[in-house]
């Protein structure tokens, strides 16, 4: 997914809506991000998952057309999210 298609679709969600990414049944709090060569890194990790307003906040100098990743070793690409309750869950 590129951060231009996530700033669309969800434009008009509430931007107090938590970032979390969602892998084999558990959930990781977003809690930074990274630039790294037309990717734009998302870090999970212990703390207060980032809004979708801080996101975008943090996000607005980065090229539109650099692609979502989850920073691991490989760093995965994010492909979509989905909805919960005061939550969008990357996967």
């Amino acid at each position: 997914m590129r951060l231009i298609d996530f700033n669309l679709s969800t434009i008009d969600l509430h931007p107090g809506l938590e970032l979390y990414w969602e892998h084999a049944g558990s959930r990781e709090p977003v809690v930074d991000l990274q630039t790294s060569a037309e990717q734009l890194r998302l870090l999970t990790g212990n703390g207060h998952p980032l809004t979708l307003d801080q996101f975008r906040t943090r996000s607005q100098q980065v090229n539109q057309q650099a692609s979502l990743f989850i920073e691991q070793t490989p760093p995965q690409r994010l492909y979509g999210y989905r909805l919960v309750p005061n939550q969008i869950l990357l996967g």
